[in-house]
């Protein structure tokens, strides 16, 4: 009688550690091909706009080679920057399902 209530009570326990495993794993692997799927809409804007922060960078590279940079030049590079980085973070919050 108790090996037989032990045992049971071993099953359950099992049975109740591995259960919630097997229902995330089937949440999360959901989860991803939304996420995939919001990725490839995505993915050429972010590469884009990666590029023109490259861009941007060599813009500011070059303008300091000649000297330093006015108030202006300095004010209108971090509008630039701050527009890119607000629109890659928008992306990429949208490509994580948030």
């Amino acid at each position: 009688m108790n090996r037989k209530v032990l045992g049971f009570i071993c099953a359950a326990t099992l049975l109740a550690a591995f259960m919630p495993a097997g229902v995330m794993a089937a949440k999360n692997s959901a989860r991803a091909g939304q996420g995939a799927k919001i990725g490839k809409q995505n993915r050429g804007e972010l590469k884009q706009l990666k590029a023109e922060k490259k861009a941007l960078r060599d813009e500011v590279k070059a303008a300091k080679a000649n000297g330093k940079l006015s108030k202006e030049d300095r004010a209108r590079f971090k509008a630039e920057r701050e527009r890119i980085r607000s629109e890659m973070n928008g992306l990429q919050s949208k490509g994580r399902g948030e």
